[in-house]
Order: structure tokens, then C-alpha cells, then sequence
């Protein structure tokens, strides 16, 4: 289950706005307006249906759940008392490790030319020089990024250091 659309709902004589499908706005209605009722739109493995959740109308069926919000970085909460709350997803932008990294090395060496990418004639043109397979290219993992950043000082401006590493400027 995962939320696809949300709006506030509507009352008695009020205008009834239209659903909104733009995860960033869902999130921004949730987190702007606490203590609101709204619509949400459920999908379901293709099964769409609309529950409404809020102080005024607590569904049970909701409460205690963490539905995602369109994709799988931000998530829903519905508490007891009617209130949703907007959680991230704990590794949203992370780095891949460099077993993963070398996996989709091996795969590019394997499928080097029977891919369209390799098949396609590059393009020519502005800002197309750029145009290139990211395994190619390299992949930084979690590892490498470690690596790179032992020496790193955190807070080294609030230190009045020169640099934020430790080995001295050149």
C-alpha cells in the first residue's frame, strides 16, 4: 500500500480541491496543515481507494500504519490521535558499498558492447561532451568515500583551522 494522492478534505459548503499527485506537495500539504482532515487516495497492488484520516475522522485501518508517499524516501505515520506525521527513510541518497559497485562492474564488463548505450552513435553537441556510462566512469562507494575523508576535521571552521584535513595547505 502507498499513498498516491492527497487533499484536504472537504466540509459542508466548502470548495473541494483537487487531488494532489506531486510527492513533495503531499508532503508540504501533510507537514503545513497539522490537525487537518484529508483524502488520500490508496493504491493497493492496482487497487485504488479513497480514506479519509484525521482528528474528525479517524480511520482504523490507518492508525499505526506507515504508508510510503508515492516512492519509498518519504512515509506517512498516522497516529492514534488523528495526527499524520512525515518521516524520510533512513538511507535516502546513500552511498552503494563496494561489493555492489564491483557487481555492476562485472555486469558492464559482460554486456560491454551488446548494450543500446554502446550500440547508439554519441551525439554531438552543447553539453552532450558528457555523455557517458556511469559504471564507466567509476561509482564511489562507502568505502572509497571513508578512505578519503579519514583526515576530515568536523566543525574545523568553528576551530579556526585553516583547512578542514589535517595534513597541511601546499
Amino acid at each position: 500500500m502507498k499513498i498516491i494522492r492527497a487533499r484536504l478534505k472537504a466540509y459542508k459548503g466548502a470548495k473541494v480541491d483537487e487531488f494532489i499527485s506531486i510527492k513533495s506537495r503531499i508532503k508540504a500539504l501533510i507537514e503545513k496543515n497539522p490537525g487537518q482532515d484529508f483524502d488520500f487516495v490508496i493504491d493497493d497492488n492496482g487497487r485504488k481507494f479513497i480514506k479519509s484520516f484525521g482528528p474528525e475522522s479517524i480511520e482504523s485501518e490507518l492508525v499505526g500504519k506507515v504508508l510510503p508517499i508515492v516512492d519509498r524516501f518519504h512515509f506517512a505515520k498516522f497516529k492514534e490521535d488523528g495526527t499524520i506525521e512525515v518521516v524520510m527513510s533512513e538511507n535516502e541518497g546513500a552511498l552503494p558499498r563496494e561489493s555492489t559497485v564491483k557487481q555492476l562492474e562485472k555486469i558492464r564488463k559482460a554486456t560491454k558492447s551488446t548494450t543500446i548505450d554502446d550500440r547508439v552513435p554519441k551525439l554531438k553537441g552543447a553539453n552532450l561532451g558528457y555523455e557517458r556510462n556511469c559504471v564507466d566512469s567509476g561509482i564511489e562507494s562507502y568505502e572509497d568515500f571513508e578512505k578519503k575523508n579519514k583526515d576530515f576535521i568536523p566543525g574545523w571552521n568553528l576551530k579556526h583551522l585553516k583547512s578542514p584535513f589535517k595534513t597541511k595547505l601546499k
